[in-house]
């Protein structure tokens, strides 16, 4: 798809979805080209950043991601996901 003041190719993110939890520290989605996204939260505790395939229910667990600790600030950077994927 292209027109005269914008273009997409190779695709793209559609949604990004975090799911905040009460108590935790904020989580912030920031795009990361080419084609990734860096989720980042403050390093403040023990915290494990978990994924499931929908923003409610059973089945939350880790993500796998490698977790970058810089600045008082831990990060992952992760590539698009097949079908849904939701953080908290």
């Amino acid at each position: 798809m292209s027109g005269v003041n914008y273009s997409v190719t190779d695709g793209f993110w559609s949604l990004i979805q975090v799911v905040q939890t009460a108590g935790g520290p904020n989580l912030h989605v920031v795009p990361n080209r080419p084609n990734s996204v860096k989720i980042l939260w403050a390093d403040t505790g023990s915290y494990t950043l978990l994924q499931n395939s929908t923003p409610t229910g059973a089945g939350w667990t880790p993500t796998g991601y490698t977790v970058t600790h810089a600045s008082g600030t831990n990060s992952i950077t992760i590539t698009p996901p097949v079908g849904s994927l939701f953080s908290g």
